[in-house]
């Protein structure tokens, strides 16, 4: 996960808002310094000119998107597909707005365009200062968020959760969000956070290939399924209030004990941090280990008396399993 954090002009962002748009154009000029690490799923966050607050007229979050795909638009093609949902009502305010920002006072022949989705604002600016994240009054576009704390993007989503989240957006529009999207999002950052403190659990590169290989071919058959992140070492379903974390569990009958062992373990340590979550977004945790081999009958009582579910794939097919224990 790469969140940014991206400075942003407030008016738009409150068009956007009072309209209820969950959906949204972000446009930058072509000139604009490129992402090296920003994946679909990730979360883009409103950095907002116009909520500067303190001695060092910090700036706050007002509200995220989730990524979901890039384009290069001229100006003609980005009004043409998006119409309002590029934070304006009209071309001509649009053209204007885009003219004020740029350093040559003319339109770029194109533009970078990320479409988000699951927009969700907050009743009020969160400011990074208030999670321990200092920001350089000099950035003048994006910063990464992730980077120097892990666990960056959780605290946003907690501290947000402090203010609140702005009801409007789904008053005004039957297309907005539904209430569990920034619970959601909330969960599966803090979850996401406790799980890359531990160890992966593969010895060699081998491994590691062939575990990413797993997931991705049962998302691809399970497309509700999702990965938590770019690291694509887990996948996440949200069903029926209730989380269930997918995990890839690569092995040989040498080591089956040892593994087995680490992930009891694991999943214990995971759930131990379950604190972090404030008490009332807490749901029922599920884990599922994707295997590519049927383990001893001990070993799979040993996962059933923990409450792990189990789903064992043939040695030589990921295309589907062959077994579910």
């Amino acid at each position: 996960m790469s969140s940014i954090a991206y400075i942003t002009d407030k008016n738009m962002i409150e068009f956007h808002r009072i309209h209820g748009n969950s959906v949204m154009n972000f446009w930058r000029p072509t000139s604009s310094k490129r992402f090296t690490d920003f994946f679909e799923g990730d979360l883009l966050f409103f950095l907002a000119k116009g909520t500067e607050h303190g001695i060092n007229r910090e700036k706050g979050i007002i509200g995220y998107g989730r990524y979901t795909e890039a384009n290069m638009f001229s100006f003609r093609q980005m009004w043409s597909r998006f119409g309002t949902l590029n934070g304006y009502a009209s071309a001509n305010e649009f053209k204007e707005a885009i003219l004020r920002v740029s350093k040559t006072k003319t339109l770029s022949p194109l533009f970078h365009c990320l479409t988000l989705r699951d927009v969700v604002f907050f009743q009020a600016p969160v400011y990074l200062s208030e999670i321990g994240t200092s920001i350089s009054a000099s950035v003048e576009s994006y910063i990464y968020l992730d980077r120097d704390d892990p666990r960056a993007t959780a605290k946003i989503l907690a501290q947000a959760n402090e203010v609140g989240i702005d009801a409007w957006t789904a008053i005004v529009s039957s297309h907005a969000p539904n209430a569990t999207v920034f619970d959601d999002d909330l969960i599966r950052q803090t979850l996401r956070g406790i799980l890359t403190e531990y160890a992966t659990g593969f010895d060699t590169q081998r491994e590691h290939a062939r575990a990413t290989s797993i997931l991705k071919q049962y998302q691809k058959n399970h497309t509700e399924i999702e990965f938590a992140d770019s690291r694509k070492s887990e996948l996440f379903a949200f069903d029926n209030g209730e989380v269930n974390i997918i995990l890839p569990f690569v092995s040989n009958k040498s080591d089956m004990t040892r593994k087995t062992l680490y992930f009891i373990g694991k999943i214990a340590c995971v759930l131990s941090q379950q604190s972090r979550l404030p008490k009332i977004k807490r749901r029922e945790i599920h884990f599922t280990l994707l295997c590519d081999m049927i383990p001893p009958q001990d070993m799979i009582d040993l996962l059933s008396q923990h409450s792990i579910s189990l789903i064992a794939f043939d040695k030589e097919s990921i295309e589907e399993p062959n077994i579910i224990l």
